[in-house]
Order: structure tokens, then sequence, then C-alpha cells
């Protein structure tokens, strides 16, 4: 084994593991306490808090004005932060200049030099630290192997498509050997299959180098499948930390389900209360039982979710717990899958995702909202 690994290039020059062996991380822990920003009398950033373990692939998911990107930039030097405390491995760095964190960061626009060539882009940060000449050649050429533009490394930016744009941008990031990566929405100018490929790589060389990543995104489906764990925010605020299992299918708050594709909000009104269990009416005077996701109590006003894809459809007229007849107003295909919306008794057209194709505009069924899926939240002005 020695002899392969001593030999290997990406082993001598630092850059990562020579065969499947996966390196230990370039930190053991980041903490973050109480991180607040203001921009005038807007709070961008709010008592953030987080705590990351080295090798984490963590993902900060919110829409547009979040602060995600306000915390990535505090994190990365970028912004000082109005309070709180950044500490990497025991050492605080809020008042560290942005050069000596030794951060990689990736942005959105790829931030590349036009006149420089694939190689010497990736060189530049090299360059930057004074690394001896030939030492850059010996840590750019695995760099350029390992995002696959060893061909290309004499060409310019403008020669090149923007999947291979933002490969430059990740190597110029890992050359480094970065201490944390960070990565603000770095796949949000690429069509969608080269986002999918792209988001492999990522998660492919996050592993293979041992890094610890924090990744801004607004798109779920690229949290949930980069991440380890998920940090979902809003208004500056984080609202829910977890496993991106965790932040689907358990769900802390109606914000948290809406914003992860719950779609059906429905306002009820709580009738009662068993253990595991709460009865909820609806405004049209429907009966529902699901799970609580919080504290209640009788006649409050609550919000009841459940996912297009948690609804079970049955033909019409059968009975049962949480059923009710309803009537398909609109089928889409969705290539894994058919949409549709259905009128019921319920206030407002329920969405249901279904691998059934037998539907059709004006058919008659029975919708069915299994208990275990139907989550009941405090009203938070989310429906």
């Amino acid at each position: 084994m020695s002899a392969q690994l001593q030999t290997d290039p990406r082993r001598s020059a630092g850059i990562g593991p020579a065969t499947g062996d996966r390196p230990a991380p370039r930190i053991e822990r980041l903490r973050i306490r109480a991180l607040t920003k203001q921009f005038g009398e807007l709070a961008a950033l709010s008592a953030f808090d987080l705590d990351v373990r080295g090798g984490e692939f963590i993902s900060l998911l919110g829409p547009s004005g979040c602060g995600k990107t306000t915390a990535l930039n505090c994190l990365a030097g970028l912004l000082e932060p109005d309070a709180g405390q950044i500490e990497l491995d025991g050492e605080d760095i809020v008042r560290t200049a942005p050069e000596r964190r030794r951060f990689g960061m990736v942005f959105q626009n790829y931030a590349l030099f036009p006149h420089l060539t694939v190689e010497r882009n990736i060189a530049f940060g090299l360059r930057m630290q004074r690394v001896p000449n030939a030492r850059i050649g010996e840590r750019v050429t695995p760099a350029l192997d390992m995002v696959r533009l060893r061909e290309q490394r004499d060409k310019y930016p403008a020669q090149l498509s923007g999947g291979q744009q933002q490969r430059i941008a990740i190597a110029r990031a890992i050359v480094t050997e970065p201490r944390l990566m960070l990565m603000d929405e770095p796949l949000s100018n690429l069509d969608a299959k080269l986002r999918i490929e792209m988001r492999t790589e990522i998660r492919r060389l996050h592993q293979s180098l041992g890094l610890t990543t924090i990744y801004v995104t607004h798109d779920q489906e690229e949290a949930l499948s980069l991440s380890d764990r998920v940090v979902l925010m809003e208004h500056g605020v984080v609202r829910q930390v977890g496993t991106p299992r965790e932040v689907y299918l358990e769900p802390s708050s109606a914000y948290t389900a809406n914003f992860l594709g719950a779609r059906n909000l429905l306002p009820v009104q709580i009738a009662a209360l068993s253990g595991d269990r709460v009865e909820v009416a609806t405004t049209t005077g429907i009966t529902l039982t699901g799970r609580p996701r919080g504290a209640f109590s009788a006649d409050e006003a609550a919000i009841a979710a459940i996912r297009p894809e948690h609804i079970v459809l049955h033909p019409a007229g059968q009975d049962g717990i949480n059923t009710l007849p309803g009537a398909v107003q609109e089928v889409e295909f969705m290539g894994q899958g058919t949409q549709l919306s259905v009128q019921s008794a319920l206030p407002e057209e329920i969405i249901v995702r279904t691998d059934q194709d037998a539907w059709s505009v004006g058919d008659r069924l029975t919708l069915q909202f299994p208990p275990d899926r139907l989550f009941v939240f405090p009203d938070e002005g989310e429906g």
C-alpha cells in the first residue's frame, strides 16, 4: 500500500487521498454563538447559533433575504458582525483578517480572472500565499485532475462551459488546502442537468478531501441531497437544524413544512387532544386527526399540513379515518409521477403527488390523510 500512496501526486501535494481512504478533517470544531448583524433597521442576522463538527457538510437554506449569505460572509471575514463569537478549534476568529483565516470560498458568479488561463486561475491563491513556483506546480496539477480539467489547463475561462468554470473556481479554493470551505449558491447559474452533475462533484470532493463545508442555497433539493445537516433560516433566525431526513419528515413548524414542500396547509381549530394525536376542525367543518407539533389547548387556532406525496388516493365512495370525497380538477405529468389538483369539501384545492397514471380531469375519488403524516402546528401566519 505504501508504495502507491507515497508516489501518488495528490498525496505528496497534500490535495487528497490516493485511493478510497478518507482523510481526517482539517478542523475539529466550528462554534458560532449569538452572531448578529444589522443593516440600519434591518436585522439581517439575529443571535445565530451553530455547532459544526469537522468533516460535516452543512447547508444554510432559506429564501432570499433570510440571512444565509450574511452568515457566510461573517464567517469568511468579509462582513464584521455587530455581536457574537466565531470559534474555530477554540480560537476566536471574529477579528481575524479574511486572508489569515485560511478558508476557501466559491462564489455564485465564479469570480474568475478572464485574462488568466485555467492553470493560472487555480494557482492564483497559492501565489498570493507566496508559495514557491515549484511547489505551485505540484499542487495545481493534482487539483486539475480532481476536477477533471487537466486537458483544459491552457484555455481561458471564456472558452469553457459554465460547469467547467465552476470547477475552476472549486479547484482554486481547494488547492489552498482550506481549513473551511464556504460556498455561496455556486450552482444557481447552471442549467438543471449541470446542477445535478456538479452536486455530485461537490459532494465527492468534500468527502475525498476531508473538507468541512458550509454551503448556502435556496434550493431545497440541493440542500437535502448534499448535506449532513440542514440549517433552515427565516428573517435572520434559525428555524430548524437537523439531518435532511429530520427536517423533511419531521418539520418543527408550519414554516419548515411549507418551505420544504408540504404545500397543503389548512387553517384549523383544535377540537380535542389525546396523547400523540390531535383532532382538528377545518373552517368548512371537516374533522381530521393528526400529529401535534407543539403545545395546544382546546379551540386554539392551528395549521394542519401534509405533503402531496403522503396523501393516499382511493376509488370514490371509500370510507375510513381522515377520508373525504373529491374531484380531479387538473392533472400534470411530472416525469417521476403525476400531480393532481383535487377539489373537495376543504376550503382550498388539495395537491396530490402519485405514481398512478389512471386519473383524468373530472374523475371522482377519495382522499385519505394518514394521521401520522398530517402534522398540526401552532398558527404562525404561514397558511
